[in-house]
């Protein structure tokens, strides 16, 4: 398996602006397992994906509604790896 990166800087194709504050990229690092377990309390598939990467890069839940599905998907492999890296497949 690929070594993953400590971080990674995904600018966004279309910048969201949420208020004031206008976000133009995503910055992503290792997910915490306190952030994985918030996460998965927030529900399963998408709302799990929207939610840690909203929690990981510090950015507001309703900006990372309004974030293309191309980049929210990117930024969701991308910690997904981190998750499925720690998983065993139970053979000895």
């Amino acid at each position: 398996m690929a070594e993953l990166q400590d971080e990674l800087v995904i600018t966004l194709r279309k910048p969201v602006k949420l208020g004031a504050e206008i976000y133009e990229s995503l910055t992503l690092r290792e997910p915490t397992a306190g952030e994985v377990e918030k996460a998965t309390a927030a529900g399963g598939g998408q709302k799990f994906i929207n939610t840690l990467v909203g929690l990981v890069a510090g950015v507001p839940r309703p900006a990372i509604d309004k974030i293309g599905v191309r980049d929210v998907a990117q930024a969701g492999d991308y910690l997904l790896g981190f998750i499925n890296a720690g998983q065993t497949t139970g053979e000895v």
